[in-house]
């Protein structure tokens, strides 16, 4: 398999509210006559990029390695797979558009889908996410079953109340010591140890107030930073991004897919096994065709489950 990474330079995300990278990295795994072959795109979690995917993995495999073991082993016939690096200030991406953090729901639809459909003379497009990734392969796929054909979400974000409720009052403490959000961001970018767990924390917050409840190049906080209020209008607004939400609205969108695979972890540290359930059994009320998958670990470290969803994606891809 070939590795070519490119500089994607985008007109969308140009004078981005945080001033982000507009030329954007994004690798290319492909085999040597990949014309019309399926594309496979790859959406990294929170606090990382698709790139990582790349670094040498002691105690697994890099993307790289993986597509060419599977291909070895008749599991994969050689797709296209690419890693765009989204990474923002705010910690991550959701995938979705936001005038606080950037339209990067339009850069991938708009320009680097179209850009690797002509690249590769394939209109066959699949979304693979994990966590954050895996939110915007469900998101991409009730919105856009046109355009993304197949999507694979890994532990991807649902029902916001487990997720997210209880990490709410450890920010709060950090953001107190603040005169605004952005003066704590500003701050955290400052410091030379950026892991503190206390941080992270805080940063995920802001960086799904980001992308939940913008507010003109700015956010709203979903919860009053005096008293710990939920303030239920700005919550609303998170709410309403939930894919256990979304659903009700998208759900015919679904059955269009050729392929849909859900999974998450029993042992997953941010109750997100519980929205996964949610939605498996909200598709199965819509006749929704899936695969949906609990495997007894965790949210990290579970990159071997890509062997699955990889090549159930390249299946699905493959019958026109």
């Amino acid at each position: 398999m070939n590795l070519e990474i490119i500089e994607f330079e985008s007109e969308i995300l140009k004078d981005n509210p945080l001033k982000d990278p507009s030329k954007r990295k994004v690798a290319l795994i492909y085999p040597d006559k990949p014309e019309e072959r399926p594309i496979i795109l790859y959406l990294s979690g929170f606090l990382s990029s698709s790139l990582a995917q790349l670094n040498y993995q002691p105690l697994g495999e890099d993307m790289k390695t993986k597509v060419e073991r599977l291909t070895s082993e008749g599991k994969l016939n050689g797709p296209i797979v690419v890693l765009p690096d989204m990474f923002t200030k705010v910690g991550g991406n959701q995938y979705i558009n936001s005038s606080a953090v950037g339209m990067y729901e339009d850069f991938l639809v708009k320009e680097l889908i179209p850009y690797l459909k002509d690249k590769f003379k394939s209109e066959m497009i699949g979304v693979i996410g994990h966590s954050s990734g895996g939110y915007g392969a469900l998101y991409l796929g009730m919105k856009y079953p046109n355009l993304v054909k197949s999507i694979a979400s890994h532990s991807g974000d649902a029902y916001f109340e487990y997720v997210y409720l209880p990490i709410f009052p450890k920010a709060i403490e950090q953001l107190r010591k603040f005169k605004s959000p952005k003066e704590w961001l500003n701050n955290y970018w400052r410091k030379e140890n950026k892991h503190h767990k206390e941080d992270l924390i805080t940063l995920n917050v802001i960086g799904m107030s980001a992308f939940y409840s913008p507010k003109g190049e700015d956010f709203e906080l979903p919860f009053d930073l005096e008293t710990g209020e939920i303030l239920e209008d700005i919550w609303r607004k998170w709410l309403e991004k939930d894919p256990v939400r979304m659903i009700d609205k998208y759900h015919d969108n679904l059955k269009k897919l050729k392929l849909i695979f859900v999974d998450v972890g029993r042992k997953d540290e941010f109750n997100i096994q519980y929205g996964t359930r949610i939605l498996h059994k909200k598709m199965e009320k819509y006749g929704i065709a899936h695969y949906y998958e609990e495997f007894n670990d965790g949210h990290t470290g579970i990159s071997y489950r890509y062997d699955i969803s990889l090549s159930l994606i390249e299946k699905s891809l493959s019958y026109r």
